[in-house]
Formats: structure tokens, C-alpha cells, sequence
């Protein structure tokens, strides 16, 4: 017999707690509930909100309650009650030095203290992660079905309507002050909201997450937000072009190169992507594999300057093998004279085109000119060879190495004129003119570089 009551006692508190605790979910449904009636009003007693917290904190911390579609529900709207609080505060506060009102809201949306909009934000996940079929629901009401929607239902879903568009706003007031950090992670907020109210994904706002963490310079966010495009299968070129130059910032050429290699697998006609692996393979000392991408790039467009300057400048090197440490000239190689003749056509293309771009036109025509210049100075230096007519060889590498000074120097000239406070263009030129006995040019390019300082 004394057993029984102990078990009706125990039946007996747990009755009682089970009901303490939801009358704090009633508590915290009725005080909210009050104080949107106050807002009708234009009051907003905040009196009543702060019991509608109160309330649902306690129920959060109960086993009971704490796992309820409802109490998530509830604590989504309180919180997301509060910030707009807070938000309309600021703007008030706004009214005396800003006199736009537009911009007066952009801004206060960037000020805001934004707590209670990321506890809202994350209390939407759970809610999703309870009950899909609620979120469902709500969908399905936002379409314009509200049959199945209750009062409270009702409530939750304009809720959710109006933190989409201020989570929207508050991305633009973000970016608008530049606090691009918080600007990515609210247009990434509004991108998932607006997929969980629609059955198509927010790839604009998705998109503008990326841009504003490429603004921020913070390059694990970079390296997140153009993955969660990827992870969400909507990953266009820029996303993994993004995330390749934020790796190699970090130095980290490993991951560079893994996401660049899924980049081209996915968009294999992407000049971007193709042009930041031909830079990866030329850094690399991979020639060829540079050389046969930007034959590609050339095959899409082959009015582009800057591939023929770049194919210039791979023959070049391959015809002119230096050391990378000493930079001494080594051994030509065998086909020298193709890898040579091929360097002087792409040269000569890229100087064609007449880029807009003056560093490719300079650059082009520098190159070309060094190109020539260094190559007459490697004949006049030659080492003879002791079977040979000792002045009839040096009579013709002379006249050869001279053939080379003298084409090289209107291509330094044209490049000089491009840029006419570069020394080392100056300082070409003027051995060129001596070497080619033209004392007068050469005095007079002397007296230019010493004029700048």
C-alpha cells in the first residue's frame, strides 16, 4: 500500500512539472501576443516582451519542452521581436541627423545590434530540422494556401516574409557601412531563407555573399562562401577561381591546384580558369602544358595580345635557359633557332594587335628588343672554334651581331616611349647606340638618366 502512494506521488509531481512547464510556453504564447497587440497601438510594451523571453528561456532549459516544435517556434518569434525593437530604436535615433529616410532605415539596418536576428536566424534551422513537413506547410501558405494555417501559423509564416526582406536589407545596410563580413554572412542568411520559403535556390544572393567576402579580403570567408555555392550545386566558373587565388594567398598550392583541377572538369571552356592554370603550369616550370593551354586560349580568342606576349615569353625562355639561382645563361639547346623564331612570331603578333593595354604593348615590344639584343651579344661573344678562318668568323658574327643590335633598338625605342622614366629601357638603348656607333644618340640617352633621380 505505501508503495502504491509513492507511485501516485511521483505521478503526482510530474503532473505538476509537466504543466509548470507549459504554462511558461503558455506564458510566453499569451505575452507576445499582448505585446503585438501594443504594437497595433503604436506603444510596443516591452514589458510584456521581456515575460515572453523570460518564459521561453525556462522552457528551453526543461527536457520536456525543450525539443517542441512549438517552443522553437515561439523563441523564433520573440527573438526576431526583439531585434525589429531594436532596429526601430535606432531608427528614431537616426531621425535627428539623417534626414532621408531611406537612408536613414539602410543605415540604422547597418548599426543594429544584430543578436537576436542570428538567434531567430538559427532557430529557423531547428524548426526546419524538427518538422520539415511544417516548414512545408508554411511554404505551401506563402504560396497563397493558408487553409492549413492557424492563427499562430499565420504569424510564424509573415514572420518569416519579413525577416527575408530584412535580412536582405540588412546585407545592403551592411555593405553600405563596409562591414563586408557581416554583409556575406546576411546576403548568405537571406539566400537560405528565401530556399527554405521556395522550392528554387536564391543563387543572386548566394552570389553576392561571394562578392562580399571578396570585398572583405578575409580569405577563409572567401574560401566558405564560394564553397556553400558549390555545396549547393549551383558553382559557376567564379567560384572556383575565387577560392584557387584565395588558396594561394594562403599558400597553400596544394588546395589550390584540387579545386582548380574540379573548376576545369566542370567548366573546360572558362577562360578564367583556364588562364589561372596556365599561370600555375608557367610558375611551375611546366612549358608545355602552358604552352598547349594557351594555344586554347588563342583558338577562343585570338585577338587577345597578352596570349601571344605570354607564348612569346615561354620560347624565349626555353630558347635562353638561364640559372635560377646565379641567372647565368646556359647552353642553348639544340632548337634554339625554332624555339628563337618562334618566340620573335608571337612577340611580333602580340605587337600587331596593338593592345589597349600599354603594359602588354611595352612589355611585347621590350621583350622583343632584349630578345634581339641579347641575342647579338651572345654571337659577338661566341667561343671560336680553333679549325675555323679566325677573321672571316669574326668578320661575319660581327656583321651578324650587328644586324641583331640594330633591329633590336626600335622595338626599345617604341618601348621607351611608353615609358620614358624606365632606366632599364634607358640603359638599353644606350649600349645599343654605342655598340652600334651612334655616339650621339648614346650621349644624348646618358643625359636623360642621369636627369632622373
Amino acid at each position: 500500500m505505501l508503495k502504491n502512494k509513492i507511485f501516485f506521488c511521483l505521478i503526482f509531481f510530474l503532473s505538476i512539472e509537466l504543466f509548470a512547464q507549459k504554462s511558461k510556453l503558455n506564458l510566453a504564447w499569451r505575452s507576445l501576443s499582448d505585446y503585438e497587440e501594443t504594437l497595433k497601438e503604436g506603444l510596443g510594451d516591452t514589458t510584456q516582451l521581456f515575460k515572453a523571453k523570460q518564459a521561453i528561456d525556462l522552457a528551453l532549459t526543461n527536457e520536456t519542452t525543450k525539443s517542441q516544435l512549438k517552443t522553437h517556434v515561439y523563441k523564433f518569434r520573440i527573438s526576431y521581436a526583439y531585434f525589429q525593437f531594436q532596429l526601430n530604436s535606432e531608427i528614431k535615433n537616426l531621425e535627428l541627423s539623417i534626414n532621408d529616410k531611406n537612408e536613414r532605415i539602410l543605415i540604422a539596418y547597418g548599426n543594429t545590434n544584430l543578436t537576436d536576428f542570428e538567434i531567430a536566424s538559427n532557430e529557423l534551422t531547428i524548426i526546419k530540422s524538427i518538422d520539415p513537413k511544417f516548414i512545408n506547410t508554411i511554404q505551401e501558405g506563402i504560396s497563397g494556401d493558408i487553409s492549413n494555417l492557424n492563427e499562430d501559423d499565420l504569424k510564424f509564416a509573415r514572420s518569416l516574409q519579413q525577416m527575408r526582406l530584412e535580412s536582405s536589407n540588412i546585407a545592403s545596410g551592411k555593405y553600405k557601412v563596409k562591414k563586408y563580413d557581416d554583409a556575406a554572412n546576411y546576403y548568405y542568411k537571406t539566400a537560405f531563407i528565401n530556399t527554405i520559403l521556395s522550392t528554387s535556390k536564391d543563387t543572386a544572393n548566394f552570389y553576392n555573399a561571394c562578392i562580399a567576402a571578396a570585398k572583405s579580403k578575409n580569405l577563409d570567408y572567401i574560401i566558405d562562401y564560394n564553397k556553400k555555392m558549390i555545396d549547393a550545386k549551383i558553382a559557376i566558373s567564379y567560384n572556383y577561381e575565387a577560392i584557387f587565388n584565395a588558396y594561394i594567398q594562403k599558400n597553400d598550392s596544394v588546395s589550390a591546384l584540387e579545386n582548380l583541377s574540379m573548376g576545369r572538369k566542370l567548366f573546360p571552356d572558362d577562360i578564367g580558369l583556364l588562364t589561372e592554370e596556365t599561370n600555375l603550369f608557367y610558375a611551375n616550370d611546366k612549358h608545355q602544358e602552358a604552352l598547349d593551354n594557351l594555344k586554347i586560349s588563342i583558338q577562343k580568342d585570338s585577338t587577345n595580345a597578352l596570349y601571344y606576349l605570354f607564348m612569346g615569353n615561354i620560347y624565349d625562355n626555353l630558347a635562353n635557359p638561364k640559372n635560377k639561382l646565379t641567372f647565368k645563361e646556359l647552353e642553348k639547346p639544340k632548337n634554339f633557332e625554332e624555339l628563337f623564331k618562334n618566340a620573335e612570331k608571337n612577340y611580333l603578333k602580340a605587337i600587331q594587335l596593338n593592345p589597349i593595354n600599354k603594359d602588354y604593348l611595352y612589355n611585347s615590344m621590350y621583350n622583343l628588343g632584349a630578345m634581339y639584343n641579347n641575342y647579338g651579344g651572345y654571337i659577338e661573344n661566341k667561343k671560336l672554334d680553333k679549325s675555323v678562318n679566325l677573321a672571316k668568323y669574326q668578320k661575319e658574327n660581327g656583321e651578324k651581331s650587328q644586324e641583331y643590335y640594330k633591329k633590336a633598338i626600335p622595338y626599345l625605342e617604341e618601348s621607351y616611349k611608353i615609358k620614358s622614366d624606365d632606366k632599364y629601357t634607358m640603359n638599353a638603348l644606350r649600349l645599343l647606340y654605342f655598340k652600334t656607333n651612334n655616339n650621339t644618340k648614346a650621349k644624348e640617352m646618358d643625359e636623360k638618366m642621369k636627369s632622373i633621380k
